[in-house]
């Protein structure tokens, strides 16, 4: 299982070194939302993505917005040089109401999807699931570097990539910052539990209940945070996981049984629903 679901992850060098500009991404949607199709020459011409004759940016970009949780491809086109990307639930309402990410909780999805278990990149799953309470708070640069090098098995060179800048630049995921570098120290920020963002924390919780327990009525919080890191992936350590859920149950989208230990959770709204919501309570 673990295999499939690591097949399923963006390789640790799909980025090329490019950060995922926001402006390239709403014109990987916009191709998207028109239904177009092509090679990577030709979705480039069509979208102003800047790409060479052999390599370039196009790649990187159609590959992050597969990561961020905004397009998806069907199976038979993963390996066809002939791509036609798709919108998620989420990629479609963030081209109707942010098309440009400028929203802080555009990006924290996009940030939660990007280190999704089964469809995010490895790098992002290895450093913010399964290696999430290694790297939390305040940690070395170096020693980050090391760790990575030990889960790939590459003595040497800079396995980080983009992994942090993206959170640095302006173009990029600064607004949410969830990684910052001051002089080889890098500070990891927690998802802020704030009202504004209880409906897009809810519709993505509801998908990754969807996602990994199908037909399911009731799902445990423990066992979805096992498989699918609801509360690992944002750093929700400690008791504010029972904030977030207090949130997301006033906002109407669960149902929390209490008397059960672990608590137990129940859907109160479809997906495709709370995903159309998620912008409803932004000042």
């Amino acid at each position: 299982m673990a295999n499939k679901n690591r097949d399923k992850r963006l390789p640790r060098n799909f980025h090329k070194t490019f950060i995922p500009e926001r402006q390239y991404i709403n014109a990987m949607l916009q191709f998207a939302a028109k239904g177009q199709s092509g090679d990577m020459q030709e979705i480039a011409r069509a979208t102003g993505i800047p790409t060479g004759k052999s390599s370039g940016k196009v790649p990187a970009i159609l590959d992050y917005c597969r990561g961020l949780g905004l397009v998806r491809l069907v199976d038979n086109q993963k390996r066809s040089s002939i791509k036609s990307p798709e919108l998620t639930d989420f990629g479609r309402v963030v081209l109707l109401e942010d098309p440009f990410l400028k929203c802080a909780i555009s990006q924290w999805i996009a940030h939660f999807n990007l280190c999704s278990p089964r469809k995010g990149a490895d790098i992002w799953y290895q450093v913010f699931f399964m290696q999430s309470q290694l790297f939390t708070g305040s940690f070395k640069r170096k020693d980050l570097e090391k760790s990575l090098q030990v889960i790939y098995g590459v003595p040497n060179g800079n396995l980080i990539g983009p992994l942090v800048g993206m959170y640095e630049d302006e173009s990029s995921f600064k607004l949410c910052g969830v990684l910052s570098d001051s002089d080889g120290i890098i500070f990891r920020k927690i998802a802020p539990i704030v009202d504004e963002s209880g409906r897009g924390y809810g519709a993505w919780l509801l998908q990754l209940m969807s996602d990994y327990f199908p037909n399911q009525d009731q799902i445990s919080i423990l066992e979805l945070d096992k498989v699918a890191g609801w509360k690992t992936i944002p750093g929700w350590f400690g008791a504010s996981f029972c904030d977030v859920v207090d949130l997301i149950e006033q906002k109407g989208l669960i149902e929390v049984d209490r008397h059960m230990n672990p608590w137990l959770l129940r859907a109160k709204k479809t997906v495709s629903k709370a995903w159309q919501e998620i912008y409803d309570d932004m000042i």
